[in-house]
């Protein structure tokens, strides 16, 4: 398995620590953060492969947070994975929101909470998969 590193942001500690739990119970490490500042200062410690972000995040927005991301040049190929409960932002895989900001990429995928622990490990096999293709 080639993503063994995954950093979820969410506000929510209760939903951070379910990631957690059905994530190492297959294999990843995981951390964790509660807004985008944290996410950022833990990024380069934690060095994840994939970065899982909610979108409704105290401060800067978990969108903010991606953008930012995606114009790092560090952290720009970093699969992301929008979680939300915005139906808006889950039809047009945030593209409502993306569309003011021209040139960005948007998430590898976009996950509508409540998420089923089933649907989390397809979407992570299916970027490993996608990464190893181009690799």
């Amino acid at each position: 398995m080639g993503l063994r590193r995954i950093l979820v942001v969410d506000d929510d500690p209760d939903i951070r620590e379910y990631f957690a739990a059905v994530l190492d119970d297959h294999g990843y490490e995981v951390a964790g953060a509660g807004d985008s500042a944290a996410a950022l200062a833990e990024l380069d410690r934690f060095l994840p492969d994939v970065v899982i972000v909610d979108v409704l995040l105290p401060g800067r927005s978990g969108l903010d947070l991606l953008v930012t991301l995606r114009r790092s040049p560090r952290w720009s190929a970093t699969p992301l994975v929008v979680v939300t409960g915005v139906d808006q932002l889950l039809k047009d895989d945030c593209q409502s929101y993306l569309g003011a900001h021209a040139g960005v990429e948007g998430p590898d995928a976009v996950l509508g909470k409540p998420i089923h622990p089933a649907t989390l490990l397809a979407v992570l096999r299916a970027i490993e998969t996608r990464q190893l293709a181009v690799s």
